[in-house]
């Protein structure tokens, strides 16, 4: 499932009273995480991703999302299966004038999609392992 949330933080917010969004989400796992800062940031807008009170984008207290205009994708694998089933957008912005704006998708996969995947890859794996081709290769033929 893909949900998704834009953040307009205003000129003068600032990391100890930042613009809070909420994002309402399912439970599962957060398999992905993309961020789209709007063209015009130059920097100055800031974003990071909470779970209640537990920082999960960016995992690190000294790091923050920022950007121009490039997107800030990321695979993830965060369970959630505690409610409150949201997640709180915490932004600042050091521009004095204008406002900016982040656009947030997250992707939810139930734990069975994920095990499904595993198990795949696994089998893939092993079946490459014992391919034909790997036990008997093939020789050039001499001319």
């Amino acid at each position: 499932m893909l949900f998704q949330a834009d953040i307009t933080i205003t000129s003068g917010k600032t990391e100890t009273d930042p613009q809070v969004e909420i994002l309402k989400i399912a439970h599962g796992i957060i398999s992905k995480i993309m961020v789209r800062p709007r063209a015009g940031h130059a920097n100055l807008a800031h974003l990071a991703i909470y779970h209640g009170s537990h920082r999960i984008a960016p995992s690190s207290e000294d790091m923050d999302l920022h950007g121009e205009f490039f997107p800030i994708d990321w695979e993830e694998y965060y369970e959630f299966y505690q409610p409150p089933y949201e997640l709180k957008l915490v932004g600042w912005n050091g521009d004095d004038t204008y406002a900016h704006t982040f656009t947030v998708y997250i992707v939810v996969l139930p734990r069975k999609a994920i095990v499904a995947a595993s198990f795949s890859d696994a089998i893939k794996g092993i079946l490459g392992m014992i391919s034909p081709r790997k036990i008997f290769p093939r020789k050039d033929k001499e001319v």
